[in-house]
């Protein structure tokens, strides 16, 4: 009974509480404009150092180029060149081969420019942290990752080359001599956002096998392109026809 007469009192004294009802919105757009703002004096001075810890980072140059080098559909010098970066670089992290690697073509975002490529040019063309896994697949999903992208010519791949016709990839030689056997196992060095079925490439989440490198995508571009320009020989792009549209 004690119980019960509880539950009333609380009942009642919830009952009793005021409501509180939206009965007006208002909204004011204030426009930021760097131009005519003030800058706080004490604040600029305080970030000073950080600025030119960001400027000397962003500044350092890691490569030339003897022309720009462009994106572009269905196979383009700078697609070439940095999945090839990236297989190089996945190769030397993993410790043994890789069969192949792939880049998402939207993930892409800028071009590389004629001469100085700085670590600010390779942050511009992968601004994304992505992180760099290995997948070990089937050839029958080697199979659908590379008709998946070869729609609306997105294959951007590394370590093979290809021929696609309708949207279908109808031939697959790699470069270390192997041949795309359905029943057989493939490396790929691919993006965790690829491999977590980003770019509705669902179906990756079921591969043989995924290790993660803990290396991202855009430091393994940086890596390949200082050791270029420790070399003292300028990049020349081309596109080399790896991916071929009939």
């Amino acid at each position: 009974m004690k119980k019960h007469l509880l539950w009333l009192v609380l009942a009642g004294l919830t009952a009793c509480q005021p409501g509180y009802h939206l009965t007006k919105r208002t909204a004011t757009l204030t426009t930021v404009d760097s131009m005519t703002a003030t800058s706080d004096k004490n604040v600029a001075q305080f970030l000073i150092p950080y600025r030119e810890g960001v400027d000397k980072r962003m500044n350092e140059v890691l490569a030339q180029s003897t022309a720009r080098i462009e994106k572009r559909q269905p196979d383009g010098p700078l697609n070439d060149l940095l999945c090839d970066a990236l297989l190089q670089q996945a190769t030397i992290r993993y410790g043994k081969p890789i069969d192949c690697s792939h880049l998402n073509y939207g993930g892409i975002r800028s071009n590389l420019p004629e001469g100085n490529i700085t670590v600010g040019s390779i942050f511009e063309v992968m601004p994304f942290d992505n992180q760099l896994v290995i997948l070990t697949v089937t050839g029958t999903m080697l199979q659908q990752l590379l008709d998946h992208f070869a729609k609306g010519d997105k294959l951007v791949i590394g370590g093979l080359r290809t021929v696609v016709k309708n949207d279908k990839v109808q031939s697959v030689t790699f470069t270390n001599g192997r041949t795309l056997q359905p029943n057989e196992t493939y490396t790929v060095a691919m993006s965790d956002y690829v491999a977590d079925g980003g770019d509705y490439a669902g179906f990756l989440k079921n591969a043989v096998k995924r290790e993660t490198l803990t290396y991202l995508i855009r430091d393994a571009l940086i890596d390949y392109f200082r050791k270029q320009g420790q070399t003292g020989q300028p990049i020349t792009p081309a596109s080399d026809g790896r991916v071929t549209v009939e």
